[in-house]
């Protein structure tokens, strides 16, 4: 008896501790971290900022990424402390000058986005789900020196309405020539074995491996069309991420025993693809962090509507 007591007391502690945790629910959390980032706005004396869209571990986008990003916009706005910049052309900006704000901000990419937009502070972030919630982390970047002068977070009980918005619309968040590829959290057939099909071809990893400091990705490229195509690779706009979220230019690409290097990003190869002729491109980089496992990689090739990105490739030790 006094189990089946005990027993009940628990789950009622357990159901109003979880009430009491989502109590005001999702856009209460939000106005909580807003608060956090104006007083850190305010006491560093920052004016105007810009709101990137925040991104789990792994780098992509859901919507409850851009939901975030969107309603921090709303909420500094709303203190009329700030000057706010609009999530449009903010993105537009990103990607007309191939900035890399993703993840952890080069500081580079931090302080010419300042000089482009009039901003001194730059707030990205990070999400990471915790079964039960969400963990949120918002860095506060200076457009000045490019490094972070301040934190904020917060924890959100993940309700149905959260679940959805992490589910839907999910994207590698990749600056590029071209936007990425939207891909789903559910492992597919393809990603399983690190292939993805795009615009009639078939893009399958056969290797990826460290040579003479280097790393070397190879990507079979395979015309499943009725017609012979040629396409322009780029190696400008095409990027290597690692599992901890730095970005790599593409230093070379080669096809067979012609190449590319990268004295400017306006280099390219242009290839012709035979009907079900396998062509192996090689994608290198080099600096590439040596305790990196994984990495994904963003393809630019012109007449794509879309950046080729296969996620998770293994780095073979």
């Amino acid at each position: 008896m006094r189990k089946n007591i005990s027993l009940t007391f628990s789950l009622i502690f357990i159901i109003l501790f979880q009430t009491a945790f989502s109590q005001g629910g999702l856009d209460q959390r939000v106005t909580e971290l807003s608060q956090q980032i104006a007083k850190e706005m305010t006491d560093y004396q920052k004016t105007t900022i810009a709101v990137l869209e925040f991104s789990d571990l792994q780098g992509n986008v859901t919507d409850f990424g851009r939901f975030l990003a969107e309603k921090l916009i709303t909420r500094l706005y709303q203190t009329k402390k700030f000057k706010v910049i609009e999530r449009q052309l903010l993105n537009k900006v990103i990607n007309e000058q191939k900035l890399s704000l993703t993840g952890m901000v080069d500081p580079t990419s931090a302080k010419q986005l300042g000089k482009i937009l009039g901003v001194d502070a730059i707030c990205s972030g990070s999400i990471t789900d915790l079964a039960q919630s969400i963990d949120v982390n918002a860095r506060l970047i200076s457009t000045e020196t490019g490094e972070i002068f301040a934190v904020a977070s917060t924890e959100i009980f993940k309700d149905e309405s959260v679940m959805k918005l992490i589910a839907a619309g999910t994207t590698a968040s990749i600056p590029s020539g071209g936007k990425p590829i939207t891909t789903s959290k559910t492992p597919t057939a393809t990603s399983a074995t690190k292939s993805i099909e795009a615009e009639d071809f078939l893009f399958k990893v056969v290797s990826c491996k460290r040579s003479a400091g280097k790393l070397v990705v190879i990507i079979q490229f395979l015309n499943n069309g009725n017609d012979e195509r040629t396409y322009r690779i780029h190696n400008g706009g095409t990027y290597i991420y690692d599992n901890f979220g730095n970005q790599y230019p593409v230093d070379f690409i080669t096809i067979g025993k012609r190449s590319t290097n990268n004295i400017t990003l306006n280099f390219w190869i242009d290839q012709n693809f035979l009907p079900q002729v396998p062509v192996n491109v090689s994608f290198i980089a080099e600096d590439v962090s040596p305790e990196a496992s994984y990495i994904t990689i963003a393809i630019n090739i012109e007449g794509f509507k879309k950046n080729v990105v296969i996620k998770d490739i293994p780095i073979s030790r």
